[in-house]
C-alpha cells in the first residue's frame, strides 16, 4: 500500500513539491534578511548617495544577493548587531539533506555521506554564471588604477588621511606584492595582512587590525594567472627555466581531483543516434548511489523516465546500462550546427554499435559531487568548500580557473562580511571591505625586465563591497556597481606618496641606537 501511495505522490507531483520544501528552505531563508536593507540607505551622506545609486543585485544578476545568514536587530544606542549563524549560511551552499530527499526521484546517491555534496545546480541556484563573470571581468583595472580610485573613494565617505590603516587579504604567491606595493603608495602606510594562503581571510586578526587604525579598509582577492588566454597559467621568471605553472596554485591543486572525474564522464558516457533513435550509454561505475565520493548524475536531466517517474534502462551490460535520451538533450544535439562530440551525430549515421563521447553536453544540471571530508584545516577547509559549492559551474564554465577564483572570492566575501558587522573591535570605526580577483598578467617568454614584467599589468577584478559608517549602517554594492563607482574616481591621489623618495630620506636618516636596559650601558649601573 505504501508504494502504492508513493507512486501515486509522484505521478501527481505532491512527492516533487514535498521533496523540495527542505531544499527551498534551506537556501531561499537565510537570502533575506539583509536584501532590502543593504544598498539602500536614507539620508544625504556621502554613503546614502553613493550606494543608492547602486542597481539592486538582482538587477545586476550578481553571484549572491545580500549577506546570507545575517539577522539584524537594534540594540541601545541604534547600533546594529549582526547575530552569526555561519554554519546555517553555509550550508545553504550544500543543502545535503534536501539534495538526499530527491534521491529516489532524480537517481541522486542515496545515502548522506559525512563528506561534502554538490547538489546539481538547478536546485541551489546559480552562483557563478555568464552574466556575473562578465560584470566581474568588465569591471577589470590595473592596480595601477584600482588603488588610487580606491583611496579617492574611501576619502569620498570621509576616511581620515594619513589615519587610515588598509589590510590586504591576498595569497603568498610572490606575484601578489605588486598590489600590496600599490595599497603602500596610496594610502601611505604599509598594510596590515588577514591574507591566507588561496585569498581566505584570516577573521582572527579583526581586533589588531582595527587597534592599529582610527579607520580601516580591508581588500580581500584570491588570484588567477593569465598567459596569452590561458586562464591559470603564470611563467615563473626567477626559476631555472622560466617555466610556466599554475596561478593559484593551492585552488588548481583542489580543483584538479574534480576536473579530472569530469573530463572522464565526458569521454565514457556516451551518446548513440540512429535516425530517430536517441539513447545516453552510462558506465555502471558511475550509477553506484553507494560510492564514498565521486560524480553523481541526475538522470532525470538526461534520460526519459518510465511510468513511475524514474529512470528505467532499456539495456543492460557489465559495463554500461543504456536509456532513452531526455527528448529537449536529443534535440539540442540535433540543432547545434557543429559541436566537441562530432559532427556524425548530427547526421543520425550512428549503427548500434556505435557512439560518441557526450563531451561538452554534459552540462551542470546533469552532475554533482560527493567528497570525503578531509579535515587538512584552515584555509583549506574554506576554498575546498568554496570550489565544490560552485563546481558545476566552475567545471562548464569557458575558463575554469578564472570561475573558480570569482567563486572563492564572492563566498570568502560573503563569509568575511557577516564577521565584520558583527565584531565589536570595529565599532565606531568606518570600515570599508573590497573584495575581488587579482589577475596576474604571465611575463612574456624570454623577457629580460623582470620588474616591468612582474609588476607593471597585474589587474584587478570587482566582486563585492561593503561599507560600515561609524553608527554600525552596513551598505553593500556588487561587481557591477562597484566597478562604476570606481571608474568615477580619479587615478591621481594628491596624497599618494613617493616611496622611493621615503626611501632615500630613510636611508640618509641618522640611525636609530638601540638600547638595553639603562642609558648607560653599566651592567648594573649606578649612575645618576
Amino acid at each position: 500500500p505504501c508504494q502504492r501511495v508513493f507512486r501515486k505522490m509522484a505521478r501527481t507531483g505532491t512527492l516533487a513539491a514535498l521533496l523540495l520544501l527542505p531544499v527551498a528552505a534551506a537556501y531561499v531563508a537565510p537570502l533575506s534578511p539583509l536584501a532590502g536593507r543593504l544598498g539602500r540607505a536614507v539620508g544625504s551622506s556621502p554613503a546614502s548617495t553613493l550606494f543608492s545609486e547602486a542597481p539592486s543585485a538582482r538587477r545586476q544578476g550578481a553571484a549572491s544577493h545580500g549577506l546570507g545568514g545575517i539577522k539584524m536587530q537594534s540594540e541601545k544606542g541604534g547600533r546594529q548587531r549582526a547575530l552569526l549563524d555561519e554554519e546555517a549560511a553555509m550550508g545553504r551552499r550544500f543543502l545535503v539533506s534536501g539534495a538526499m530527499a530527491l534521491a529516489a526521484a532524480m537517481g541522486l546517491p542515496n545515502s548522506a555521506s559525512a563528506g561534502y555534496t554538490s547538489p546539481p545546480t538547478k536546485l541551489r541556484g546559480v552562483m557563478m554564471n555568464g552574466e556575473t563573470i562578465a560584470a566581474s571581468v568588465g569591471g577589470a583595472q590595473r592596480w595601477g588604477d584600482f588603488a588610487p580610485r580606491l583611496a579617492n573613494l574611501c576619502n569620498e565617505l570621509g576616511f581620515a588621511q594619513g589615519d587610515t590603516l588598509p589590510s590586504r587579504a591576498f595569497c603568498s604567491d610572490e606575484n601578489q606584492m605588486y598590489p600590496a606595493i600599490q595599497i603602500t603608495k596610496h594610502f601611505a602606510t604599509p598594510p596590515f595582512d588577514h591574507g591566507r594562503v588561496g585569498g581566505v581571510v584570516a577573521t582572527d586578526r579583526h581586533g589588531p587590525h582595527a587597534a592599529h587604525g582610527k579607520d580601516l579598509v580591508l581588500i580581500s582577492a584570491s588570484h588567477v594567472g593569465y598567459d596569452a588566454g590561458d586562464w591559470g597559467k603564470y611563467r615563473r621568471l626567477v626559476t631555472a627555466d622560466d617555466h610556466v605553472s599554475t596561478s593559484c596554485g593551492m585552488i588548481a591543486g583542489i580543483l584538479g581531483w574534480y576536473l579530472s572525474q569530469y573530463k572522464d564522464a565526458q569521454e565514457r558516457i556516451r551518446i548513440v543516434m540512429n535516425d530517430g533513435d536517441a539513447r545516453v550509454r552510462i558506465p555502471t561505475d558511475l550509477l553506484d548511489p553507494n560510492r564514498p565520493e565521486g560524480m553523481y548524475l541526475v538522470l532525470s536531466r538526461m534520460t526519459k523516465s518510465g511510468a513511475n517517474g524514474l529512470p528505467v534502462p532499456i539495456g543492460r551490460s557489465a559495463a554500461y546500462q543504456e536509456y532513452e535520451m531526455l527528448p529537449s538533450l536529443a534535440d539540442r544535439i540535433k540543432k547545434s550546427p557543429k559541436f566537441e562530440v562530432d559532427e556524425k551525430v548530427n547526421k543520425g549515421i550512428y549503427d548500434e554499435a556505435e557512439s560518441a563521447p557526450i563531451g561538452g553536453y554534459l552540462s551542470s544540471e546533469m552532475f554533482g559531487f560527493r567528497r570525503e571530508q578531509v579535515d587538512r584545516g584552515e584555509p583549506n577547509y574554506y576554498l575546498e568548500r568554496h570550489v565544490l559549492a560552485n563546481i558545476q559551474e566552475i567545471l562548464t564554465s569557458a575558463a575554469p580557473m578564472l570561475t573558480a577564483a570569482l567563486a572563492v572570492s564572492q563566498l570568502e566575501f560573503e563569509r568575511t562580511a557577516r564577521t565584520l558587522i558583527a565584531s565589536p573591535a570595529y565599532k565606531g570605526k568606518k570600515v570599508f571591505f573590497c573584495s575581488g580577483v587579482n589577475v596576474d598578467i604571465s611575463p612574456q617568454e624570454g623577457s629580460k625586465d623582470l620588474l616591468d614584467d612582474l609588476l607593471g599589468d597585474t589587474m584587478f577584478l570587482p566582486v563585492s563591497s561593503l561599507y560600515i559608517d561609524e553608527k554600525g549602517k552596513p551598505y553593500s554594492m556588487q561587481a557591477m556597481a562597484l566597478a562604476k563607482a570606481l571608474s568615477r574616481q580619479s587615478t591621481k591621489n594628491a596624497a599618494a606618496v613617493d616611496l622611493e623618495e621615503a626611501m632615500r630620506l630613510t636611508g640618509a636618516a641618522k640611525p636609530t641606537e638601540l638600547k638595553v636596559g639603562a642609558s648607560c650601558g653599566c651592567p648594573a649601573c649606578t649612575c645618576t
